[in-house]
C-alpha cells in the first residue's frame, strides 16, 4: 500500500497535471475562437465592399480585410476609418485611375510609390509570393492596382505624414491635397463616411482616440 506521503504527492502530480492540460485546452480554445472572430470580421469587411460596389471582384479583394487591420493598428487608427478613406478615394474600385494618375484602391500616385519605395518592395514582394491575380486590368495598371499593395503604400505614406502632423485631420487632408492641403473638405468627406461605417456592428470599429471633431461631425454624431 502507498504511504499517505506517496498518495498526497500521486494527488499533488495528477492535480498539476490536469491543470496544465487545462491550461493548454484553454489557449487553444482562445486561438481557435480568435480565428474565427477574425475570419468573421473578414467576412463583414468583405460584404461590405459588395455592398458597395456590386462589381468588384471580390477575389481581389481576399487578403485586403487583413492588410487592412494590420496596417490600421501599425498607424494607431480604426480599422474603420481607413475603409472610409478607401470608399471616399476609389469606392472601392481597386483598378480605379484618376484624373492626375493617382491609381487603385486609395489612389496613389505612382511619384508617391517612388518616394516610398523601401515598403513598396516589400507590399509587392509578399502579393506576389501568394496567388497571383487573373485580373488583366491589375497587370495593365501595375501592382498599385492591388488591394494589398495600395493599402501598405497608403498606411506607409500616411504614417509618415503623421510624423509631421499633429493629428488626423491635418494628416488626411495632407495625404488627399499635398502639404498645402488644397481640398480641405476631404477631411469631412472621410469622417461622414466613417460614422456611417461606426453603425455597423459588424465591422467592429475601435474607438480610438482621436482629435476634436468637426461641427459637422458632431451633428452626425448626435443625430446617429
Amino acid at each position: 500500500m502507498l504511504s499517505r506521503h506517496s498518495k498526497a504527492m500521486a494527488i499533488l502530480m495528477l492535480s498539476i497535471a490536469v491543470a496544465a492540460g487545462g491550461l493548454v485546452l484553454t489557449r487553444h480554445v482562445i486561438a481557435v475562437a480568435g480565428e474565427a472572430d477574425a475570419e468573421r470580421l473578414n467576412r463583414s469587411i468583405l460584404d461590405y465592399i459588395a455592398q458597395k460596389n456590386p462589381q468588384a471582384p471580390i477575389r481581389a479583394f481576399q487578403r485586403f480585410p487583413e492588410a487592412l487591420v494590420a496596417e490600421a493598428q501599425k498607424s494607431n487608427l480604426d480599422h474603420c476609418l481607413v475603409l472610409a478613406q478607401a470608399e471616399v478615394e476609389s469606392e472601392f474600385h481597386q483598378d480605379a485611375v484618376g484624373a492626375a494618375g493617382e491609381i487603385g484602391l486609395f489612389q496613389i500616385l505612382p511619384s508617391t510609390a517612388a518616394i516610398m519605395e523601401p515598403v513598396g518592395v516589400k507590399a509587392v514582394r509578399d502579393a506576389k509570393s501568394d496567388a497571383k491575380s487573373d485580373a488583366k486590368s491589375a497587370r495593365d495598371l501595375g501592382d498599385l492596382a492591388d488591394p494589398v499593395v495600395s493599402t501598405k503604400f497608403a498606411m506607409a505614406y500616411l504614417r509618415d505624414i503623421m510624423t509631421r502632423r499633429s493629428n488626423v485631420r491635418d494628416a488626411l487632408t495632407e495625404y488627399n491635397g499635398g502639404p498645402a492641403g488644397r481640398h480641405p473638405h476631404y477631411y469631412r468627406m472621410v469622417m461622414g463616411t466613417y460614422v456611417e461605417i461606426l453603425e455597423r456592428s459588424e465591422l467592429r470599429c475601435r474607438f480610438r482616440e482621436t482629435p476634436k471633431p468637426s461641427p459637422v461631425l458632431t451633428t452626425l454624431l448626435t443625430r446617429a
